[in-house]
């Protein structure tokens, strides 16, 4: 059996789209039935969700369990958030708060062993099984085949430079934040809105010529088929709340309010 764990980040280079969902809530069995269900990654989103570094490290567990790919989105883009993130075992990390080329650097190099980067090589860390790890590859060389650094773009300061993002060599993944993306221009929670909608699609496409791969968030399956369209092959798709609140909702307006 192939994992899904572990080649997440080698179909998306082969431009195959996969598909997960922001885990807002601290629950490791919602994320086992998430993986059951064939998603391919989740984001564990420590930066709007209270979760502790124990409570991170067991819903990377529970994705493990369901061979799902875990990618851990820290609270902010400083070294040691990044380093907990990625020593929990960790498929990932989504960095947010970016707010200068300067600041995309010293995050990336965090994620990256040397010499291409900064992040610590212990070997007794779960990361690598604590001592034990008994992959095909050393763990080194099967992290750096596998591992992912997905970069935040959510402020409009930082969509002149885009192109100089696409020069980091550690990032792998562009991710267009459109909630954020908006309030920086004004505009929140307009994502349909003509300007929004085209600075979005600006950053994709000069994002895929850099030669980086493009994320976004999709609340919609007509927005996963746009952008799918549009060359992103990293589609998150709500959230556990999202998901679960919106099936409540149907099943009392579809089914129960009609007996109420």
């Amino acid at each position: 059996k192939v994992s899904r764990r572990f080649t997440m980040k080698q179909r998306m280079q082969a431009g195959k789209p996969v598909f997960g969902t922001f885990l807002k809530s601290y629950c490791p069995q919602i994320a086992e039935i998430i993986g059951y269900s064939g998603m391919d990654f989740v984001v564990i989103d420590c930066e709007h969700s209270n979760y502790s570094y124990s409570e991170m490290e067991d819903m990377v567990r529970a994705c493990e369990i369901s061979d799902m790919a875990s990618i851990v989105r820290p609270p902010s883009c400083t070294p040691w958030h990044i380093h907990h993130a990625l020593e929990t075992g960790a498929t990932g990390v989504q960095i947010p708060s970016i707010s200068s080329v300067q600041d995309a650097v010293d995050a990336a190099v965090e994620t990256a062993f040397y010499p291409e980067g900064t992040r610590s090589p212990n070997p007794s860390l779960r990361a690598a099984y604590f001592g034990f790890w008994n992959g095909e590859k050393n763990f080194l060389d099967t992290a750096k085949e596998s591992s992912l650094c997905v970069m935040h773009v959510e402020d409009i300061a930082m969509v002149p430079h885009v192109e100089e993002l696409c020069e980091i060599p550690q990032i792998d993944v562009l991710f267009v934040g459109p909630g954020d993306l908006s309030m920086s221009m004004g505009k929140p929670g307009k994502l349909n809105d003509p300007e929004v909608a085209a600075v979005i699609e600006n950053i994709i496409h000069r994002g895929i010529k850099g030669g980086k791969m493009m994320g976004m968030l999709c609340n919609t399956p007509e927005a996963v088929k746009k952008y799918v369209d549009m060359g992103v092959t990293y589609i998150l798709y709500s959230s556990d709340v999202g998901i679960i609140g919106k099936e409540l909702r149907s099943l009392n307006k579809n089914i129960f309010d009609l007996y109420r």
